[in-house]
């Protein structure tokens, strides 16, 4: 049986809900988005941060708060009625927090930002509800900046180099452009297709990996990722650094995205590309036919959901013009 997650539901680490209750989801634009606080860092000035979410308007605040709980949680939940904290029993990477956090959310979007960040624009959070409300938008990223405000290369577009896979990073040139998945995982989400996808896939550890099985994931089954350039966000501290080393991770990403091909109305992964990748993985005979078989079943599992392949998704991506 498959242990790759099916759907963003199934979460491996226990949590505890504290703080306000859910609202009804409301009907307007700004009141349909919760917003979704990951943390990294120091946890200062937080309740600050609570303070400026709730100003602008958000209904619904979720504070993904790792393990052990954090000290101050029942005196801003006294101040902020409206915020919920998860709070995790045991250390789960980002995007299983991102998973937990879309499961428990009222709004119909989901707004995932870092506590390190600040909004700069959220007058146009009209426009982004309504791009994400048309056919095959899974999530809308914004422009973000560095801390001299100064923007930064956020725009991720796959293509070919030499028959193998590159993925360029562009900066953000014109209002709809699509992105291959959003950056440092920032973007607003719509909460039923992130669902439906299956969310962040947690057993692939490295973020970058996971990001990419996300992103590709999302064109392969017929989605897509597009940039609006009047949301913008600006980092407070250093921007992170990601690790693309081909590692296990890279391992299940190649796997679940570059091997299955797409045939008629169906994809599939073929059982001669089996010893081939054994002998190739690095991860040893066994394990990495192990590794093979486990895909493979998913991959048939999901077959009618692929539109398309990587490779096809590659091949018809449009870089932006200069």
């Amino acid at each position: 049986m498959s242990t790759i997650p099916s759907t963003s539901k199934n979460v491996r680490t226990p949590y505890t809900v504290a703080g306000g209750t859910k609202p009804a989801v409301p009907s307007s634009p700004r009141e349909g988005v919760t917003v979704l606080l990951l943390h990294r860092g120091a946890k200062v000035y937080r309740s600050g941060i609570f303070g400026d979410l709730s100003r602008l308007g958000f209904p619904e605040i979720i504070s993904m708060e790792g393990p052990p709980g954090p000290y101050d949680v029942e005196e801003l939940a006294r101040r902020y009625e409206h915020v919920r904290f998860i709070i995790l029993h045991k250390e789960a990477g980002v995007g299983e927090q991102i998973n937990i956090g879309m499961a428990e959310a009222a709004g119909r979007y989901v707004l995932v930002l870092w506590n390190d960040m600040k909004i700069q624009q959220v007058t146009v959070l009209a426009r982004v509800v309504e791009k994400l409300q048309e056919s095959g938008v899974l999530a809308v990223v914004p422009v973000l900046q560095n801390q001299k405000q100064q923007i930064i290369p956020s725009i991720q577009a796959p293509a070919f180099y030499r028959k193998a896979l590159k993925v360029l990073t562009l900066q953000p040139s014109a209002d709809g452009a699509v992105t291959l998945f959003p950056f440092d995982y920032v973007a607003v989400y719509n909460k039923e297709s992130f669902l439906l996808l299956g969310g962040y896939d947690y057993t692939i550890a490295n973020s970058y990996w996971q990001k990419m099985d996300f992103g590709f994931r999302t064109y392969m089954w017929g989605s897509r990722i597009l940039c609006h350039t009047g949301m913008q966000f600006r980092y407070g501290t250093d921007i992170p650094m990601e690790d693309t080393t081909p590692d296990e991770s890279y391992r299940r990403f190649f796997l679940k995205n570059l091997v299955p091909r797409f045939s008629g109305d169906c994809a599939e992964i073929p059982s001669r590309r089996g010893l081939s990748y054994c002998l190739r993985s690095g991860a040893g005979f066994y394990r990495g036919w192990k590794e093979f078989q486990e895909v493979r079943r998913w991959v048939n599992l999901n077959r009618y959901r692929f539109n398309m392949d990587a490779r096809s998704v590659t091949e018809l991506w449009e870089l932006p013009e200069n």
